[in-house]
């Protein structure tokens, strides 16, 4: 459980059940719709593509908070993410693999 205006550290297990290392893109799905834009994200493994070797599995963190004018109207938010893999599409920037622990 969180409170408007406290900050939270939670993390997001994921692995790579392949053979092959894979890039992914985290992209987040927040609900209701409405409470999306009081979700403030100060770091996450999203922000940037995710390589996995094969058989990896990771715990990734999310340092987040909820403004404190969310309505209060609003008494559950659902933070999720979908990994697509972003192989073909790799950036130029160093993969991000600090911070997670390796499970």
């Amino acid at each position: 459980m969180i409170h408007p205006g406290e900050r939270k550290l939670v993390y997001f297990y994921a692995q790579n059940n392949s053979a092959q290392g894979i890039t992914v893109q985290a992209i987040p799905s927040i609900t209701p719709d409405e409470s999306a834009k009081y979700l403030k994200k100060t770091q996450c493994f999203c922000f940037t593509q995710q390589y996995f070797a094969p058989g990896e599995k990771a715990d990734m963190p999310v340092y987040f908070y909820l403004e404190p004018s969310l309505p209060k109207s609003i008494k559950e938010v659902t933070l999720s993410y979908t990994l697509f893999d972003a192989t073909a599409y790799l950036k130029k920037q160093k993969h991000y693999t600090q911070g997670r622990i390796e499970v």
